[in-house]
């Protein structure tokens, strides 16, 4: 077990014995000038307050401390101490009961060393198999004492994860090269996730926290615990989920994929509905403008025919916007009812939902929702599509900025008794010039990979329900988007 020597705090009888244990043959040296001792006083006083029994004390310190070889080579001395001088001067009738004393003094003390050295070895392989277990653990496992920010106990796992020695370090350099923050959540650099249980039965409290520079995930558990002379310290336990954490973004991403390729599926579906229905009128309108083409060529027509001609075609133009409508209105009776809901929780929510990706691009955020609810009714899971949208391209357009200035901030606020406003900001490359009034039409993206359909839905989605989207470009770089609501009245 790889342990710090004791800092001062520790009672100075603990602290004595601690130094007398490092060295056996100090000990051995106060085993016997205590045996010298305890004879002096019973010699002195004629044996009449019986202090053979104090031998007990330096039998005690020598077996302790040198093992059962020195706690024999005491009781041998003491029991000469007491033969020599006690023999001549005993008050016993015969020989017999001094001697059958003696023995049973002898046999005492022997029993004692040998019940003080099982004790001692029980002890000592109690603390051999619990470094082992320690050291043998992936988790990494140390001890702070929280008066001196002394390290007191570091495995093996710590030192590898840090690539130094714990012992060597004080608890806020330990903190620092760890870069997983403070326990209490004070926003150091590299803290990534909050505490996920607290319990005052067990005393420990659980967190997740992310490495900034390593990208690697940790599972921190901290608790007090009594450490040597009753001392609470402090013990924290740091395991890597990382694997757990790369699982659960690959789930994520599988459901994100499942319910991309079910929009990709809907809108296959759409298009290939449009493309079969709108095809014959199309067809006819051609046809009928290739034989007004050829009657208006020829030297000779009949005026009529070409009328005709005309007025079937504005026919099939009528049909084919008829078919346009009714799919619109088949996708629009596919939405859910509005209902009452907080827009405060809807940008959770949101956020919730790209949590991995903002991970994944080290991207900061910040969050500033209105203190009171902002209530209005509306479609949920539309509204949350168009924030999610608004988030999912502030990321993209941080893509290849620095990773100080990947920042996005998103703003909830009702600046008026009707009105609730929410903004989303990011720092990176801003909307090209010149393409400002096409942002929000159909087909039209600024991304290689763009389908040129987000922002248009997102104008539908809150034109829809009565409010406003438009953008702003930041002064400090980036762009704003910000689209309002109508609240609830109520």
């Amino acid at each position: 077990m790889r342990e710090s020597t004791p800092p001062q705090s520790l009672p100075w009888t603990a602290a004595l014995v601690r130094r007398l244990g490092d060295s056996p043959g100090a000990a051995l040296g106060l085993a016997l000038i205590l045996v010298a001792l305890v004879a002096t006083v019973d010699y002195a006083t004629g044996y009449e307050l019986r202090f053979a029994v104090l031998y007990l004390a330096p039998i005690a310190l020598a077996t302790w401390t040198g093992g059962r070889s020195a706690g024999i080579l005491i009781v041998v001395i003491a029991s000469l101490f007491w033969l020599l001088s006690f023999g001549s001067a005993h008050p016993y009738s015969g020989d017999f009961f001094f001697y059958w004393e003696g023995i049973a003094m002898l046999a005492v003390y022997l029993a004692f060393v040998l019940l003080l050295e099982r004790l001692r070895l029980s002890l000592t392989r109690a603390d051999q198999r619990f470094s082992q277990v320690l050291e043998e653990l992936d988790s990494a496992v140390f001890v702070v004492d929280e008066d001196s920010r002394q390290i007191l106990y570091a495995n093996q796992s710590l030192a590898r994860l840090i690539g130094a020695d714990p012992l060597t370090l004080g608890a806020g350099e330990l903190d620092r090269r760890l870069g997983l923050g403070t326990d209490d959540g004070d926003g150091s650099p590299g803290v990534g996730g909050d505490a996920i249980g607290a319990g005052p039965e067990s005393g420990f409290t659980s967190r997740e926290a992310r490495n900034a520079e390593s990208g690697r995930w940790y599972l921190v558990r901290t608790g007090l615990i009594p450490w040597k002379s009753n001392r609470h310290v402090k013990l924290q336990m740091i395991t890597d989920i990382s694997v757990q954490k790369r699982a659960q973004a690959l789930k994520q991403q599988h459901r994100d994929m499942l319910h991309q390729t079910d929009r990709l599926a809907s809108l296959a579906e759409i298009a290939s509905t449009l493309a079969h229905e709108v095809n014959q009128p199309l067809m006819a309108i051609a046809g009928y403008n290739d034989a007004c083409l050829r009657m208006l060529a020829a030297t000779s027509c009949d005026r009529n025919d070409v009328v005709t001609a005309l007025q079937r075609c504005r026919e099939q133009a009528l049909r084919a916007g008829r078919i346009i409508s009714r799919v619109r209105e088949f996708i629009r009776s596919k939405r859910p009812s509005p209902a009452l809901c907080d827009i405060n929780a809807l940008v959770k929510e949101s956020l919730a939902l790209l949590e991995t990706q903002l991970e994944d691009n080290a991207i900061a955020v910040q969050v500033s929702l209105s203190p009171s609810p902002l209530l209005t009714h509306a479609d949920q899971t539309l509204l949350v599509q168009v924030i999610v949208n608004l988030l999912q391209n502030a990321i993209d357009a941080m893509d290849k900025s620095v990773p100080a200035r990947r920042k996005l901030s998103v703003l909830t606020d009702k600046p008026a008794d009707a009105l609730i406003v929410v903004s989303v900001s990011d720092q990176g490359a801003g909307i090209p010039a010149g393409v400002d009034e096409q942002l929000f039409t159909p087909l039209f993206t600024t991304k290689p990979q763009g389908m040129g359909l987000g922002l248009s839905i997102c104008r539908s989605v809150v034109e829809a329900h009565g409010g406003r989207i438009a953008h702003r470009a930041n002064p400090e770089g980036g762009c704003t988007f910000h689209f309002t609501l109508p609240a609830d009245a109520n």
